[in-house]
């Protein structure tokens, strides 16, 4: 049974299952009882990555070309989706409707994946029907350090075809060719997507489930310049806001730094509605 920490709003409208020994993500949210999030308990243990809930993607979501990528001369491994998937994270607070985790970079992966020193928090709040989600990244060596954070959430959906996403992004970043195209206005969720785009007009969106009877609008702040949609995992949609793009840390393209001793911040309201 996977160690699990639940916040909820007074009254357990809202609440969200945190899974800190498996990468500090949000396991299950729910609204007024009902699930919003797919989730395969059974592989969390194992695979948590694929096992659903709202992972964390970090130092760089997607893939990096190869899963390898340079810095200063020196080759360094990056797997799909970053470090965080099989990370333990430490309580460093918790309330009846918020906590906060952290976690630091371990010696083996400054040596063989990201050398770099860093602290990670992640916070979650629930307020009204709101999940907040925040993450504070802090370097502490001696060089700016580059990353690209994002969140990976797997809405629970019984009819693909029949959900809408309400968005506001203008490229499609076709990312096996590396090329930029016109956004399309509309997606057809029914359909097989694994697409990316970027440059939104706010970055607001807002996925709507008509026959699961729920809506989520998706508020990040303005450093989540990339949106990830991917449809064809079985009984998910999922709606990804990301700060960069797939081998961002090759390209140099939407990439984020930290200054040293300087703590970079990164939020998301999760805005939830029954329909």
């Amino acid at each position: 049974m996977a160690y699990i920490e639940t916040i909820q709003t007074a009254g357990g409208v809202l609440q969200a299952d945190i899974a800190p020994l498996h990468g500090g993500m949000v396991a299950q949210l729910r609204l007024q009882g009902r699930r919003l999030l797919h989730l395969e308990e059974s592989a969390l243990e194992t695979a948590p990555m694929s096992a659903g809930g709202m992972p964390v993607l970090f130092p760089f979501p997607s893939k990096t070309r190869e899963d390898r990528y340079e810095l200063d001369g020196s080759p360094y491994y990056m797997p799909m989706h970053g470090l965080l998937k099989n990370a333990a994270f430490a309580v460093k607070s918790r309330e009846r409707n918020a906590i906060t985790l952290w976690m630091e970079g371990s010696p083996a992966w400054r040596a063989q994946c990201y050398p770099f020193d860093f602290h990670l928090e992640l916070t979650y709040r629930v307020e009204g029907a709101s999940l907040f989600t925040t993450a504070a990244v802090t370097k502490r060596s001696r060089r700016p350090m580059p990353h690209c954070l994002g969140w990976h959430p797997f809405f629970l959906t019984s009819d693909k075809g029949g959900m809408r996403l309400d968005w506001d992004f203008t490229v499609q970043y076709d990312y096996r060719r590396q090329v930029d195209l016109a956004a399309p206005e509309r997606l057809d969720l029914g359909s097989r997507l694994d697409d990316v785009f970027h440059t939104p007009r706010s970055g607001v969106f807002q996925l709507t489930a008509p026959r699961d009877g729920y809506a989520v609008r998706c508020v990040p702040d303005r450093a989540f310049q990339v949106l990830t949609v991917c449809s064809w995992v079985s009984e998910s949609m999922c709606v990804e806001p990301w700060c960069g793009l797939p081998d961002s840390i090759n390209s140099r393209r939407f990439l984020q730094w930290v200054a040293p001793g300087a703590t970079e911040r990164y939020a998301v309201e999760w805005q939830a509605r029954l329909l």
